[in-house]
């Protein structure tokens, strides 16, 4: 099978790009070639493609919106790739033409490339295959989040309260825009082009139908973990971890606070905390400035490559995953599990999916430090107990999100989108999930 993979980055930026290459690498080593198709920028990996991809918004280096240089040009390409851009639909078409793909698995594409993607794709006849990477199909600031806090007013009284409450950029203009894209995208009928709708979690299938989405196009599967990869370390340092990005909806702030009220009991005074990632500018020098006035054992370690987040994970005692939005089946969970690492998440969304009724970690009320350091300090005052979750963690990781049940699922979505094969229905069976 010749399957054309869409994303605006081409370079891992976070969790969409990490699935992106290792899917791509699953897929050939399973025998199918796999035609990339993204944005130009000076990060990119290298690939015999990029000649087709296309010009980026603004500079090839201003990959986020926050650092972009707002010229005439830049501000006239961002509100095509925004409603319709005519150079995504053109370069597609080449790309097409040329590469002959059987089916299209898209990932990022709204506001980078545009809904002329999926026209594209259409006109030339390519099933379209979108796994959703977050919730802006429903919600313009693509957290669901207000004040740091779940937000469905979009799904509940109209996307026009993503402009009301400045959601996007703290900027009306901007939600304004991206508010209008949306209705445009809905009254073009363009995300009716789209085949079959992956989602990575339960939670996002319920939002997109609540969102007006057509059920029976939105298959749950949940995103895959190689364990052999993290094999579990036989020393397990005195420290807890956090991997991921460095921005508010991730709650570090709150890790923060926990991890203070935790350093009060005796016995857990020597256990570290070790943040691993990087993110906005402003909430990390804010995040680090906490962080030194609550222990000189908090430590940042910055952005780690694959090899530094196995370790970190496979030597720790827990991992934390603070996240106030729902996220979407996060990488730094799985991995976790992976490792034989227990993890502690708010129960929130997809993070409450993988944990509850297990025996691989805990959850927490969300934003609340006090709930997470009363469940840090019972575990962590427990060797046994730790001893029980991490064994559980693992085989949770092998059992349910093997990379062997994921690309089964995905080539009878990719399949069935070609009319090939009846597409996968996931369904949730006691603790793991079956096709």
């Amino acid at each position: 099978m010749r399957i054309l993979l869409a994303n605006y980055r081409y370079f891992v930026s976070g969790g969409p790009e990490k699935y992106m290459f290792s899917v791509t690498k699953m897929l050939e080593r399973a025998g199918h070639d796999v035609i990339p198709f993204s944005v130009r920028c000076a990060r990119n990996r290298e690939t015999p493609w990029s000649e087709y991809f296309v010009e980026p918004i603004a500079g090839d280096d201003e990959v986020y919106y926050r650092d972009q240089s707002w010229s005439f040009g830049a501000l006239r390409h961002s509100l095509q790739r925004a409603f319709y851009a005519p150079d995504v639909y053109a370069s597609v078409s080449r790309l097409v033409r040329t590469a002959s793909p059987d089916v299209a698995l898209v990932q990022n594409y709204l506001r980078k490339l545009s809904p002329s993607l999926l026209v594209a794709l259409k006109d030339s006849g390519v099933p379209i295959v979108v796994r959703l990477s977050d919730f802006g199909m429903v919600c313009p600031e693509a957290h669901m989040l207000r004040g740091g806090l779940v937000c469905r007013c979009c799904l509940t009284s109209g996307l026009h309260n993503s402009a009301r409450y400045r959601c996007v950029q703290g900027s009306v203009g901007v939600s304004a825009v991206v508010c209008a894209s949306m209705w445009f995208a809905k009254w073009r009928r363009y995300f009716d082009l789209i085949d079959y709708f992956i989602a990575p979690s339960a939670i996002m299938r319920e939002e997109m139908i609540a969102g007006g989405y057509d059920g029976s196009r939105i298959v749950v599967l949940p995103t895959f973990v190689d364990a052999a990869q993290f094999q579990p370390d036989g020393v397990r340092r005195r420290r807890i971890v956090y991997v991921g990005r460095l921005s508010p909806e991730k709650g570090v702030d709150v890790l923060l606070d926990a991890y203070e009220r935790v350093r009060r009991h005796e016995g857990l005074r020597d256990i570290e905390l070790l943040i691993a990632g990087e993110g906005e500018r402003a909430y990390a020098d804010q995040l680090v400035a906490r962080a030194q006035r609550v222990s000189q054992q908090a430590t940042f370690v910055g952005p780690l490559d694959a090899e530094g987040v196995r370790g970190l994970l496979s030597g720790a005692l827990l991992s934390v995953v603070p996240s106030t939005w729902y996220e979407n089946l996060p990488n730094a969970i799985l991995e976790s599990l992976a490792a034989g690492t227990p993890v502690a998440a708010a129960d929130l969304g997809s993070m409450a999916e993988v944990l509850r009724g297990t025996d691989a970690g805990f959850l927490f009320r969300p934003r609340d430090a006090d709930d997470l350091a009363d469940g840090l300090v019972s575990v962590l005052s427990q060797a046994d107990t730790l001893k029980r979750m991490s064994a559980s963690a693992r085989a949770l990781a092998e059992r349910r999100y093997s990379p062997e049940a994921h690309l089964s699922g995905l080539l009878r979505l990719l399949r069935g989108a070609q009319g090939r094969d009846a597409p996968p229905t996931l369904r949730r069976k006691d603790d793991s999930w079956t096709l």
